[in-house]
C-alpha cells in the first residue's frame, strides 16, 4: 500500500508543483527577460513533465487533476498549465525534446508580445519535421528548427 501511495505522490507532484511558482510567474509584458526567461521554463518543464507522464501511462484526466480548475481570473500560468495536457495527448507524437522546446519559444514571444501561431495545430507538420530531423536529441540545431517553425506559422 505504501508504494501505490509513493507512486501517486510521484505522479502528482511534478505538476501541482508547479502552480507554487505561478505566484512568482510575471504577468508584466515589459517584465525583465529574466523574469521572463523563468516563467518560460517552467511551462518548458511543466511540457516535459506532461510528456513524459503520458508515455509512462497517465492519463489526461489524471494529469489534469493535479491542477485547480480554471476560472475567470485563472492566472496565465494556469491556463497553460491546462493547454499543455491537452497539447500533450492531442499530440501524441511530439516527444520530450520538440514539444517542450516549442512551448518555451511560445512562452517567450507570448510575453514579449512577438508573432506566434493561436494554436499548435497550424505548426505541428512542421514541428514533426523538426522531431524527424533531431529525434530525442535535445540540440542547438532542433532548438534553432523549432524556433524557424514560429517564423513559418506567425
Amino acid at each position: 500500500m505504501r508504494s501505490v501511495m509513493m507512486k501517486i505522490i510521484s505522479y502528482l507532484v511534478p505538476l501541482s508543483s508547479l502552480l507554487l511558482f505561478s505566484a512568482c510567474a510575471t504577468k508584466d509584458p515589459n517584465s525583465s527577460a529574466r523574469e521572463i526567461n523563468k516563467e518560460c521554463i517552467i511551462e518548458m518543464e511543466a511540457a516535459r513533465t506532461a510528456i513524459h507522464l503520458r508515455d509512462k501511462g497517465k492519463t489526461q484526466q489524471e494529469m489534469a487533476a493535479t491542477l485547480p480548475p480554471l476560472e475567470k481570473n485563472s492566472s496565465r500560468l494556469l491556463v497553460q498549465l491546462h493547454q499543455i495536457i491537452e497539447e500533450s495527448y492531442r499530440y501524441p507524437q511530439l516527444n520530450e525534446v520538440i514539444y517542450p522546446t516549442y512551448r518555451f519559444e511560445l512562452c517567450v514571444r507570448q510575453l514579449t508580445n512577438k508573432p506566434y501561431p493561436r494554436d499548435i495545430k497550424t505548426a505541428f507538420t512542421n514541428l514533426m519535421d523538426c522531431q524527424q530531423k533531431y529525434g530525442m536529441n535535445a540540440s542547438t540545431k532542433a532548438t534553432r528548427c523549432v524556433s524557424a517553425v514560429f517564423e513559418k506559422n506567425s
